[in-house]
């Protein structure tokens, strides 16, 4: 990879624990292989215009990448898609109802619940009934890995130990400065505050309500 592409995140919100990332042709994405890649003049400039938009190497957002599976790209439903697994495959076990953001949380032995489908245990595809019958949701694991996708933990990431490592040192944001409506007392000419605009001056005690 080259080490001088950038992602945007937009920081201000993200879906679940997962960080949203500028979408190649408009929009966001939690996918890293939809994510737009900027050059470092690019992902600067746009943190100028914005500062919320944060230049992440690509490189160090990739090394931190989990695997994800939204739910809403799984094409088939689970009685579906374990109807067509092969009898070799094996079963991820999902929690039913519950997810991440959009992502699927998985049965983990050694972490419990996990959204990370790399963390997730696997059995063999004849224990589907039982875990039905628990109320969890397995999966075949062919039909998962198809649909799992690179995300990123917005928790896992450092910016600036991105940034230190990518040799780039931001610029300090520009603070948009607030105009605000100021009025003139009518008796003696000061500046009055917006709550006594509507009241008498406290200077002079003219009463400024219109």
């Amino acid at each position: 990879m080259d080490a001088d592409l950038f992602y945007l995140q937009d920081s201000r919100s993200n879906v679940g624990s997962r960080a949203m990332f500028w979408r190649n042709g408009g929009g966001y994405t939690t996918n890293l292989d939809e994510a737009e890649q900027f050059n470092r003049e690019r992902a600067v400039g746009q943190y100028e215009c914005r500062d919320t938009d944060l230049p992440w190497p690509v490189d160090y957002v990739r090394a931190q990448a989990q695997a994800g599976v939204d739910h809403q790209y799984l094409g088939i439903s689970a009685a579906e898609a374990l109807a067509a697994a092969p009898l070799d495959d094996r079963i991820y076990v999902a929690y039913a109802g519950e997810w991440d953001g959009n992502c699927l949380f998985w049965r983990s032995v050694e972490t419990g619940a996990t959204s990370n489908v790399a963390e997730a245990n696997t059995w063999s595809l004849s224990h589907a009934p039982g875990w039905l019958a628990r109320g969890y949701v397995p999966w075949p694991k062919s039909h998962i890995d198809q649909h799992s996708r690179p995300v990123a933990k917005a928790s896992m990431l450092d910016h600036k130990k991105a940034l230190r490592e990518a040799g780039l040192k931001l610029p300090k944001a520009k603070r948009q400065r607030i105009s605000r409506y100021t009025v003139n007392c009518d008796g003696c000419g000061r500046f009055l505050k917006e709550f006594d605009r509507y009241h008498s001056c406290p200077n002079c005690g003219a009463s400024n309500a219109q």
